[in-house]
């Protein structure tokens, strides 16, 4: 069996990290996040869509992991991964629409959605939307508000499939998070100096660096699993996307933890980018499940 990535799938993961390179430096995430309104632009948004990328998980579950995981890499301020989500559940959505989940009555991005689905795969209709100060200042989150109840009307689709691949998307952006915060520690510790020395060069550093790697590469081997698992093998499907939520989901924000204790002082700083990375990790392992659940989740399956 071939565990690489094809020639196509290296393609669109490079694509993916030069675009989102080019289109949202640190300067331009934290103008998004702490100054527009919406947190993305619609110029930013077109070329999102021109690129194809809201429809990539038409292509398969890896392929949409491989930019999800770019996205968290990025901190890309955009509701792309809330439209992914609303698709994967059955929403009906066209062209450059936007849509967002609500569950339990909160949904991110849904203040630009032109479509709202719950987690049971039914469309919200009717209902009004209020912002909500979020711990990650770059993704808007908003409570859905339905009084009475708005009407929901079922959707098309296999809605339990539809949880796993959202499930496994919001992983995979965390494995990006870590990977980016593992690569600023590292950084950090080969130039600041100590005692005329690398703080890398000190074992109490250079271990905490080597346990940063050992969590992000294991969160992306479950992640990549579970993502080929709901395409080629769907009887192992929810147990590898439990194990990949549970693991890539502590790793999201481990990983941004540990870069802040190399960074020292520095790193707690509100200038210092790396709480942002911090707090879209945190917020990431809050949703679709936090680690305990799927590992209990885990735990059933295996009939323990």
């Amino acid at each position: 069996m071939n565990f690489d990535l094809s020639e196509d799938q290296r393609t669109i993961r490079s694509t993916a990290r030069e675009f989102l390179a080019a289109r949202y430096p640190p300067a331009e995430v934290r103008r998004l996040a702490l100054e527009d309104e919406r947190g993305f632009t619609d110029a930013q948004w077109s070329e999102m869509v021109e690129l194809g990328w809201p429809e990539i998980a038409e292509l398969g579950t890896v392929e949409m992991v491989l930019v999800a995981e770019e996205l968290g890499y990025a901190l890309a301020p955009t509701p792309l991964q809330s439209t992914w989500a609303a698709a994967l559940l059955g929403a009906p959505l066209w062209e450059a629409q936007r849509g967002a989940v609500v569950v339990d009555g909160l949904a991110f991005d849904a203040g630009s959605a032109d479509v709202l689905v719950d987690w049971d795969g039914a469309v919200v209709t009717g209902a009004s939307v209020e912002p909500v100060r979020a711990l990650d200042p770059t993704r808007r989150l908003f409570r859905v508000i339905s009084d009475p109840p708005t009407p929901r009307s079922p959707v098309e689709g296999d809605v339990e499939r539809g949880r796993l691949r959202a499930t496994v998307m919001n992983a995979a952006e965390s494995v990006g998070v870590a990977e980016r915060a593992m690569e600023m520690a590292v950084a950090y510790a080969k130039e600041r100096k100590q005692f005329g020395r690398p703080i890398g060069a000190y074992q109490a550093v250079s271990h905490m660096c080597a346990q940063m790697l050992l969590e992000v590469e294991g969160a992306r081997s479950a992640v990549l699993w579970a993502a080929w698992a709901l395409d080629h093998e769907p009887e192992t499907a929810e147990v590898a996307t439990a194990v990949a939520k549970a693991y890539a989901g502590d790793a999201g924000r481990r990983v941004p933890r540990a870069a802040l204790q190399v960074h020292g002082g520095i790193g707690f700083t509100w200038e210092h980018d790396l709480h942002l990375f911090l707090k879209r990790g945190e917020a990431n392992a809050h949703t679709f499940g936090e680690g305990p659940e799927h590992r209990e989740r885990i735990a059933e399956l295996a009939g323990l």
